[in-house]
């Protein structure tokens, strides 16, 4: 029994020894076999879900269109240089937040341009909101490149966008990442491309327009304008003050994203395609991609509030060289529009449900 040959294709079993004390030996322990791990099943994703892929993905692809249309038809770029009045590092800002903005013109009879509305919009994506801030263009600043102090909507007659940009910079503290001018008639044809929009007008709002221009409007709670006559209403200069002025401009603008959010893609795609040709920026086709991008999913379910600088607690009103100002208080400003732009502390009144 010297040569004993066990197959390799089992393992070897020990030969059990007997107990001299008569106890029968007990058989090997079994060897145990490994439990197979179970496969988690994947969870099916739920139809809200769905519907979230592919608004997403239709967003991506209006976005990528619009890049076409940038790149076809042509718009006006005017790069922004970083501002050299003011260091980077001074400046509120945020790798969540993108601040954008926007530049409306007015010539007057002399045919001086001067900033006829400066509206900050910052997509907040830690908050999920879209958020409007509009500067006083009566506020008495610092312009660079200028000896004496100025009304602050002036820098961009002296310099154009970028001089009105390193002056928001240098009074406010905010970091502006891109600039977009929109022109009367950019603004008038996005509005009628959606089918205009629903405000609330009072009754001494729609007075003065029927009073003073050739467009006539009712009052209520919720009036549809088109282009024209959201245009008249957004510039209504001598009926109260600059204040509801800005808050004019900032209820349409309101309502216009607002009408977006409604507004089937192919509408979208075609809207984008008539006012891109209009723009002047200094955003390039890749980066209005991005930025198209972003707006599309801020869209989806962010919240919008909105306010205006100086607040009335942060200035004084007077007269400066005949000229009617606001001197604000610049350092509580630049704590108030840090506090509103990059946290959620801000809760105004004029907050948008």
């Amino acid at each position: 029994m010297d040569d004993i040959y066990i197959s390799g294709h089992r393992p070897e079993e020990e030969i059990p020894l007997v107990d001299l004390n008569g106890q029968p030996p007990q058989p090997p322990a079994p060897p145990e076999v490994p439990q197979q791990q179970k496969k988690k099943k994947r969870k099916k994703a739920g139809p809200v879900r769905k519907i979230l892929r592919a608004l997403i993905a239709v967003i991506a692809a209006v976005s990528l269109l619009i890049s076409g249309i940038a790149f076809a038809a042509g718009y006006t770029r005017k790069d922004l240089k970083r501002n050299q009045y003011v260091s980077f590092g001074s400046l509120a800002n945020s790798p969540f937040v993108t601040n954008i903005l926007l530049l409306g013109t007015d010539a007057d009879a002399e045919g001086t341009t001067r900033a006829d509305s400066m509206i900050l919009v910052s997509l907040d994506f830690v908050h999920r909101k879209i958020k409007l801030t509009s500067f006083l263009r009566d506020c008495w600043v610092e312009i660079p490149t200028r000896e004496k102090k100025n009304k602050l909507n002036a820098a961009y007659a002296f310099g154009g966008a970028q001089l009105q940009v390193d002056t928001l910079e240098k009074n406010f503290g905010v970091d502006i990442d891109h600039y977009v001018m929109v022109g009367f008639e950019m603004f008038t044809q996005m509005i009628d491309r959606l089918g205009g929009v629903d405000v609330e007008i009072t009754e001494k709002e729609a007075q003065f327009i029927n009073r003073t221009t050739r467009h006539t409007v009712d009052s209520g709670s919720s009036v549809h304008l088109d282009g024209a006559k959201a245009l008249v209403y957004c510039r209504i200069r001598k009926l109260d003050t600059d204040y509801m002025r800005t808050y004019r401009q900032r209820k349409v603008i309101t309502a216009l994203i607002e009408k977006a959010k409604r507004t089937d893609p192919a509408t979208l795609f075609a809207t984008a395609r008539d006012i891109i040709p209009m723009l002047t920026t200094d955003l390039s086709a890749i980066e209005i991609t991005g930025v198209a991008y972003k707006a599309g999913l801020a869209m989806l379910g962010f919240q919008l509030a909105q306010t205006r600088v100086p607040t009335d607690d942060q200035m004084t009103v007077g007269t400066k060289n005949g000229q009617w100002v606001e001197e604000a208080d610049l350092e509580a400003v630049q704590d108030y529009l840090h506090d509103f732009i990059y946290t959620d502390k801000i809760q105004t009144e004029e907050d948008a449900e």
